[in-house]
C-alpha cells in the first residue's frame, strides 16, 4: 500500500503549498459532522442568503418585491427555472473570476450546467475525501469507477495513475463484460473499493453467483459505494454475501456534491449538514413533510457563491426521518426520482420500491424494467430466458399491487439499455395523472 501512501502524502503536500484550502474544508466538515457539533452552519447560511440578494438579479428583484428575511421566504427552484433564467442566477461578483463548470447528465430530461467558484470546488473535493474515509476508502487507495465513459468525462492515463483509478465503462453489461470485471476483482487484490450504480452491482453480483465464486477467498474489495441509485436491502445482503464487503449508499449529484450517505447495510441517510441545508417538502405542496411520509428533497448549497442554489428541488423523494430547527438531519430512504413515481389503476401514487418488493422472488432473471404507459396500461420488460417464468406469473404478481384491472404487457427482451448517463431505471412513468 506504499503507492496509496505516496499519493495521499503528495496530495496534501501540494494542497499545503497552495494555501491548504482543501485541508481547511476537510477539517471544517469533520468538525461540523461530529457528535459535538449541533445543527447546520447558520452563519454560513445567512452569508449565502445575503450574498444572493445583493449579487444576483433573480433574488435581488424578488427581495424588492417582498423581503427575503429567512430561508423560508425564498422560492423553490427547479432545473427548468435555472435553464430559463440562467444568467439571472449568476453572481455579479464572480462573472470575471475562474469558475468550474459541472454539467448534469439530464437523466430526468433536463440537463443543465452549474457554475461553481473555486472555493466551492475545493469544498467538494474535501467532501469526497471525508465521506470516502468514514466508510474505509482512504485518499490514494485503488478503486473502480463504474459509469458510462465518454470523450467528455474520460480520465487521461495520468489522471488515472494519480487517482489510482480503474475506469470501467458500463454502457454494455453482457456476460463478456461482466466476466472481465469478475476476473479483475479476483486478480487485483489492491482494489479497495468501487463507486457505481446500484443496478450495476446487482447485475454483476447475479453473474458472479452464477459462476459459483466464494467471497471468502476470491475477492478482496472492502467497500462498494452506490451513487444516484439507492440499493434495495435484499440486494445489499445479496452483494455482501457474494463479495464480502461493506455496502454504502451515497446520495449526491453533479450540481452540488455529496448530500447524504448511509452506514453499512443501512437505509438511513445522514445529511451532510456541514455543506448543505436540506428540507423535505410534501409532494403536492411546499409544506414540510410529515414524519414517516414521503417528501421532495430540497437542497440549499451553502458554499456555491458563484451561482447560489437556494431551495433547489432535486427531483428526488425520500422518507422523512428526523428534522430539527435547521433542516433535515436524517432521512430513511430515497424512494426514487419524483418523475418515476407510478400509480395504480385507481390513481393512487406508488413509489418505485413498491414494484421492487413484488419482484424480489424472481431471482433467476437478469434485469427488469417496469413502465407505466397510461392510467391502467403497463409494460414489464424482462431480460432473461423465456420459460423460467411465465407471463401469467408476472401478471398475477403485478396485479396484486396495481389492481386486478391492470393491463400489463409482458415482454421478454435480450437487453435493457441504460441511459446515456449510465443510470438504469427500473421504473419509468410516461403517464401524467394531471392531464
Amino acid at each position: 500500500m506504499i503507492g496509496s501512501w505516496i499519493r495521499r502524502t503528495g496530495f496534501w503536500a501540494l494542497d499545503a503549498l497552495k494555501g491548504g484550502t482543501v485541508r481547511k474544508h476537510y477539517n471544517d466538515i469533520a468538525l461540523k459532522l461530529s457528535e459535538d457539533y449541533d445543527g447546520c452552519d447558520t452563519k454560513q447560511l445567512s452569508a449565502l442568503l445575503e450574498h444572493a440578494k445583493n449579487s444576483t438579479s433573480f433574488y435581488r428583484d424578488l427581495n424588492k418585491q417582498k423581503p427575503l428575511d429567512r430561508i423560508g421566504d425564498f422560492p423553490i427552484v427547479t432545473k427548468a427555472d435555472y435553464k430559463e433564467k440562467y444568467e439571472e442566477f449568476q453572481s455579479d461578483l464572480y462573472l470575471d473570476k475562474p469558475l468550474h463548470q459541472m454539467s448534469t447528465s439530464g437523466s430526468t430530461g433536463t440537463p443543465f450546467t452549474v457554475n461553481q467558484d473555486m472555493n466551492k470546488r475545493k469544498r467538494v473535493l474535501a467532501e469526497i475525501i471525508y465521506f470516502n474515509e468514514i466508510c474505509g476508502q482512504k485518499l490514494g487507495d485503488k478503486y473502480i469507477f463504474f459509469r458510462v465513459w465518454t470523450e467528455k468525462n474520460k480520465k487521461s492515463k495520468l489522471e488515472q495513475f494519480m487517482q489510482n483509478l480503474i475506469p470501467i465503462d458500463i454502457l454494455y453489461q453482457d456476460d463478456g463484460s461482466l466476466e472481465e470485471i469478475r476476473q479483475l476483482l479476483k486478480r487485483d487484490k489492491l482494489i479497495n473499493s468501487a463507486l457505481g450504480y446500484a443496478s450495476t452491482y446487482e447485475h454483476l453480483v447475479n453473474y458472479i453467483k452464477s459462476c459459483g465464486d466464494d467471497a471468502t477467498d476470491m475477492f478482496n474489495t472492502k467497500i462498494l459505494i452506490t451513487g444516484s441509485e439507492a440499493m434495495d436491502m435484499s440486494v445489499k445482503h445479496n452483494v455482501k454475501d457474494t463479495l464480502g464487503c461493506k455496502i454504502v449508499d451515497r446520495y449526491s449529484n453533479q450540481e452540488n456534491g455529496i448530500i447524504a450517505q448511509t452506514g453499512d447495510l443501512s437505509d438511513e441517510f445522514t445529511v451532510n449538514k456541514a455543506s448543505y441545508y436540506v428540507e423535505l417538502l410534501k409532494l403536492d405542496s411546499d409544506e414540510y413533510a410529515v414524519d414517516d411520509g414521503l417528501g421532495r428533497i430540497i437542497v440549499t448549497d451553502l458554499y456555491n457563491f458563484a451561482m447560489p442554489m437556494i431551495r433547489y428541488d432535486t427531483g428526488d423523494i425520500a422518507v422523512k426521518r428526523e428534522e430539527g430547527q435547521d433542516g433535515i438531519g436524517k432521512f430513511k430512504a430515497i424512494q426514487g426520482r419524483r418523475v418515476d413515481t407510478i400509480y395504480d389503476t385507481k390513481g393512487n401514487r406508488l413509489t418505485p420500491i413498491s414494484i421492487c418488493n413484488y419482484m424480489w422472488g424472481y431471482t433467476k432473471i437478469k434485469q427488469y424494467q417496469f413502465i407505466q404507459e397510461d392510467a391502467k396500461k403497463y409494460t414489464l420488460k424482462v431480460n432473461g430466458e423465456e420459460g423460467i417464468y411465465t407471463k401469467d406469473e408476472f401478471g398475477r404478481t403485478l396485479k396484486e399491487v396495481l389492481g386486478p384491472d391492470a393491463e400489463i404487457d409482458i415482454q421478454f427482451v435480450g437487453t435493457i439499455p441504460v441511459l446515456s448517463s449510465g443510470k438504469f431505471k427500473k421504473t419509468v412513468c410516461k403517464y401524467n395523472p394531471k392531464l
